[in-house]
């Protein structure tokens, strides 16, 4: 035995037949995953539309109250996809842009919804319905609704 050489130790870490097998196995299960997580971000995507749709609503009428005047909300191209604001006429509270393959419909075919001082609506109370734009197999849609009073309200399904 040599004087000042140490003992070989045994090589640490993976071969590459192990290495190879455990990423085969993981691009099987993600490719299997896949279609169902698509799927999920998607329900995700349309239920935080509503939710920003309602947040949107709820700020036109809390403004109208708190300002003693009508406060609109108004979507902003051809069609509420396309965006939103909420406004007095002079002043912009939120402006919101547009969402991309969805589709918000509302079932009176308003331009706009105003709020007078008192919070409830000036115009025809009116129902969304969001849903993704193509539709998905196992995506539900959501219907955001105004009530009387003018408080909107979100549920799963079709209006």
């Amino acid at each position: 035995m040599l004087v000042g050489r140490r003992p070989k130790s045994p090589a640490r870490g993976f071969t590459l037949i192990e290495l190879v097998t455990t990423i085969t196995i993981m691009a099987i299960l993600a490719g299997i995953a896949l279609p169902s997580f698509s799927a999920f971000i998607a329900t995700q995507r349309v239920r935080n539309v509503s939710f920003d749709l309602m947040a949107a609503i709820t700020l036109a009428r809390s403004q109208a109250v708190s300002r003693n005047a009508n406060v609109s909300l108004q979507k902003i191209g051809a069609a509420w996809d396309g965006g939103w604001k909420v406004s007095d006429g002079t002043l912009t509270f939120h402006n919101q842009e547009a969402y991309k393959n969805l589709s918000i419909t509302d079932s009176a075919g308003l331009g706009a919804i105003t709020y007078g001082k008192d919070g409830r609506t000036v115009t025809t109370s009116t129902k969304f319905t969001i849903a993704p734009s193509p539709a998905l197999n196992g995506v539900s849609s959501r219907c955001v609704s105004i009530g009387l009073g003018g408080v909107p309200s979100s549920s799963t399904g079709a209006c």
